[in-house]
């Protein structure tokens, strides 16, 4: 009896340590179960902290490279106005020259006196003899200033009068706006009448000239 007593002991012992050793395996399986899904949640959230860190300092470069374009941008619009403005005063200023708001005709006259000065020479003669303004034109939307003049001109003078005349009320040459009418030529030879030995011919010519301005 005392036997079978023991047995049942050691019996009860081994299941008693058998079930320890179960549990601490158990124990041991959950705290590494624990242990990688804590890991695995604190490199997610630290991915994410990183990912969101780097997206911050991506969105305050941007912010700001987005702050430096729009300093240069309202630079250069600053410097375009400025120059627009320039510009609408330069063109204004010609506009009073190529297509004035009255005849003018004052400052037209001056500016065929410099013409003639800036091309007569004595080898290539410009001579403009006299200037006749008729009664100005009104039009629709502008106004016509009719002259006349007489000039007495080497064949090279002639045909630079003629560019003048046809290159006018263009902003670049700053000319009074005008066109020929009509045109009237007589030739003579610069040996009969300069006693010159180049025989080339000089143009006598009366030419009608209609000067434009704002009505």
């Amino acid at each position: 009896m005392q036997l079978k007593q023991n047995n049942m002991t050691d019996i009860n012992y081994k299941l008693d340590e058998r079930r320890e050793q179960i549990n601490i395996r158990t124990y041991a399986v959950l705290c590494l179960l624990f242990i990688s899904v804590m890991g695995f949640y604190t490199y997610s959230k630290w991915t994410e902290y990183q990912l969101a860190t780097q997206g911050v300092a991506q969105n305050k470069s941007y912010i700001t490279s987005l702050r430096n374009d729009v300093s240069s941008e309202k630079a250069i619009a600053g410097t375009k106005k400025i120059e627009a403005t320039q510009l609408n005063k330069n063109i204004g200023q010609k506009l009073k020259v190529i297509f004035p708001t009255g005849d003018d005709y004052t400052n037209l006259t001056k500016q065929i006196d410099a013409y003639e000065v800036q091309l007569s020479t004595k080898i290539n003669p410009f001579e403009i003899s006299n200037i006749d303004y008729q009664e100005p034109i009104k039009a629709d939307t502008y106004s016509i200033l009719p002259m006349r003049m007489n000039i007495r001109s080497s064949q090279d003078n002639f045909t630079k009068f003629l560019h003048m005349v046809e290159n006018s009320g263009s902003l670049k040459e700053n000319v009074r706006l005008m066109d020929i009418s009509s045109i009237r030529l007589n030739f003579e030879n610069s040996e009969q009448s300069t006693g010159a030995t180049d025989a080339s011919e000089i143009i006598s010519f009366s030419v009608q000239i209609n000067a434009y301005f704002q009505k």
